[in-house]
């Protein structure tokens, strides 16, 4: 089999010739591979510097099978940092943009106002540089703050259709059938807590029920359409992020204000002719038995403590059999400090105890650190390759 076939069975519910090795990655393993350091405004697609194509020379480099998750499009529909270009950011009739910068060394602090015929938005936003090769943002102060805010972005944000898809369809040129397109999207909560603080949304539908679903029916509007727009563009399979409803909200509010939501995306998706990884890289112990009522293709990432919750033991009794699964390998601690030799059993112990489940896509927990050893990296695929098949 190829990677293209083999990840497509394994998250079909088949069981393909050996487990599918193919570790979330995210820009920084590629800038590092490659020595690229990266600027702010072009982060995600630097002009000099073809990530998406060296995306796949990466996985090559270690043998894994693509799962291409710089395919994606990272406007503010998806994701809490304005890039310069995104959807949100350009202005044009009813809807003007000043943008402001106040760089801090190699950080920067972006304000953004959005004047509209209704009323002004506002927005703050962070830029930290972590490392050499990793830049990271995060709000200071969110779009919606009253429900005031969200009529104005009903009347006159734009359409996710404004979007520049062309890194969807790179991808998937370069990919070939070394894997999929894993185009990388927000489940509903994640999406909310784009525009609108944590701590508002768990409190919002105790305190006006009628905001919180007016909000989230916007938002899972312009998700569906979005994510229709990504399979149009060469999306094999689109990953949902939902780690910020985890056991941190617990399992009466994901079900009562959540799960509904993640289901009509979810639904949508299948529709359109492709599976869902749903993502959650945290805490997840706590509602992990409702997963089983959502119809989920893979589940990522069983993280276990102390960045997770997840005991593979009872993740492994509790989903349902059908599901794929992904992960559960430290990629913070572990990956960074242990021996090949370990990283090795490591892997053969969580492939013994998934054998018989089938359907286990060789992952981490989360992207790889800055400064992995490449000899773990090495141990960590060649341990697939040497204990993953079914034969």
């Amino acid at each position: 089999m190829n990677g293209r076939e083999r990840l497509m069975r394994t998250l079909r519910g088949g069981r393909a010739d050996r487990v599918p090795i193919a570790p979330f990655l995210y820009y920084n393993a590629v800038y590092e591979m490659f020595d690229h350091v990266p600027e702010i405004d072009t982060f995600f697609d630097p002009p000099e510097f073809d990530v998406i194509e060296k995306f796949v020379e990466y996985c090559d480099r270690f043998g894994f099978d693509v799962l291409h998750s710089l395919g994606t499009v990272w406007d503010f529909w998806a994701a809490r940092c304005t890039q310069a270009d995104g959807t949100i950011m350009q202005a044009r009739d009813g809807w003007d943009v000043a943008v402001s910068d106040e760089q801090r060394g190699d950080d920067m602090r972006r304000t953004v106002v959005f004047t509209t015929p209704g009323g002004q938005l506002r927005l703050v936003e962070v830029y930290q540089r972590t490392s050499k090769y990793l830049i990271v943002c995060a709000p200071e102060e969110y779009l919606i703050k009253t429900p005031a805010d969200l009529d104005l972005l009903q009347r006159y944000m734009a359409p996710p259709d404004a979007m520049d898809l062309s890194l969807v369809s790179r991808a998937r040129v370069a990919t070939g059938e070394r894997g999929l397109v894993a185009t990388c999207a927000n489940g509903a909560f994640n999406q909310a807590a784009v525009f609108r603080n944590v701590e508002e949304l768990m409190t919002d539908p105790f305190i006006d029920d009628g905001f919180y679903r007016a909000l989230m029916e916007f938002l899972v509007a312009g998700v569906i359409r979005r994510n229709q727009l990504f399979v149009d563009s060469g999306a094999d399979v689109v990953e949902i992020a939902g780690n910020l409803a985890g056991s941190t909200v617990g399992p009466a509010f994901f079900r009562d204000h959540v799960m509904a939501y993640e289901n009509r995306i979810i639904a949508a998706l299948h529709a359109a002719g492709v599976p869902v990884i749903y993502h959650n890289c945290g805490t997840a112990s706590r509602v992990m038995h409702l997963y089983n009522d959502m119809d989920i293709d893979c589940l990522g990432y069983l993280a276990a403590p102390p960045y997770g919750d997840v005991d593979l033991d009872e993740a492994l009794r509790v989903l349902r059999p059908g599901m794929a699964l992904r992960g559960n390998i430290d990629q913070v601690d572990f990956m960074v400090k242990s021996t090949p030799d370990q990283v090795r059993e490591r892997v053969r112990e969580l492939l013994d105890k998934t054998r018989q489940r089938g359907n286990l896509v060789l992952s981490t927990t989360d992207f790889f650190f800055d400064g992995t050893p490449y000899a773990n990296i090495d141990a960590f695929a060649a341990a697939g390759r040497d204990f993953g098949s079914f034969a």
